[in-house]
């Protein structure tokens, strides 16, 4: 949804100007950081959930030391308390074919 609303405004914002979307555009940017990949290292044992929420199925675990692929960049939603910090930041991971979200305070994503 996020992404929709940014791409509308850049396309409003260069139909008004009469040009196309540059590059270094914030929904570019946000569509190449997605395509990226990364590994991500557990810190804690943490669980691979099928939603942004400490309520989801539990899919698979990530043991602390264990890595797993990841796209690269954050995703905000449900609430939590996990590795000794309040937050909504989760990591989506894929582990052996299985894809889902770890808590994101638990995991280490290179900056």
């Amino acid at each position: 949804m996020r992404t929709r609303r940014i791409l509308g405004a850049a396309m409003a914002s260069a139909a008004l100007v009469g040009t196309t979307l540059i590059a270094g555009s914030p929904a570019v940017a946000q569509t190449n950081a997605a395509a990226a990949s990364c590994t991500a290292l557990a810190l804690e044992t943490v669980v691979i959930r099928d939603r942004m929420s400490v309520n989801g199925r539990a899919l698979a675990q990530l043991n602390k030391g264990e890595r797993a692929s990841s796209p690269c960049r954050m995703y905000y939603g449900g609430s939590y308390s996990k590795c000794g910090i309040i937050s909504d930041r989760w990591v989506k991971v894929t582990k052996h074919g299985v894809t889902g979200y770890v808590v994101g305070t638990c995991v280490k994503q290179p900056a």
